[in-house]
C-alpha cells in the first residue's frame, strides 16, 4: 500500500494538493517544491539568484530530459566526448529524484 506524503511549498509552507499547482525547481543544490504562484513571486524577488528559473517538472523538462538521454547515448560512442554522457545522466537523475520525492505523491 502506497503512503501519500504531504508536500509543502518552500515559500508559503502551504500544502500543495495537485500536480497542476506543483513546480519543482532547484534552490542552490537542493530540489524544492513551490506552488505555481509562489514560484513566480519567488522569481521576481531578490532570491532569483538562488532559485532556478526553469522548473524540473512539466512537459518541457520531460522533453529536455529525453533529449539529454538520447544525446548522452549517442555521445557515449564517441570516445573524446564520453564526459557529456555523464552529464546527461545527471539530468536524468535530477528528473527522477523530482518525481520520486514530490510528483508521485500527488
Amino acid at each position: 500500500m502506497r503512503e501519500n506524503k504531504t508536500i509543502y511549498c518552500e515559500k508559503c509552507v502551504g500544502e500543495i494538493k495537485s500536480k497542476d499547482d506543483l513546480v519543482v525547481t532547484n534552490k542552490f543544490i537542493y530540489i524544492v517544491p513551490y506552488h505555481e504562484k509562489c514560484f513566480s513571486k519567488e522569481l521576481k524577488g531578490i532570491s532569483t539568484i538562488f532559485v532556478g528559473n526553469k522548473p524540473i517538472n512539466g512537459t518541457s523538462a520531460n522533453v529536455s530530459t529525453i533529449l539529454a538521454v538520447i544525446l548522452g547515448i549517442v555521445v557515449l560512442f564517441i570516445e573524446e566526448l564520453r564526459f557529456f554522457s555523464v552529464v546527461s545522466l545527471v539530468v536524468l537523475c535530477v528528473r527522477l529524484y523530482s518525481w520520486i520525492q514530490y510528483e508521485r505523491h500527488l
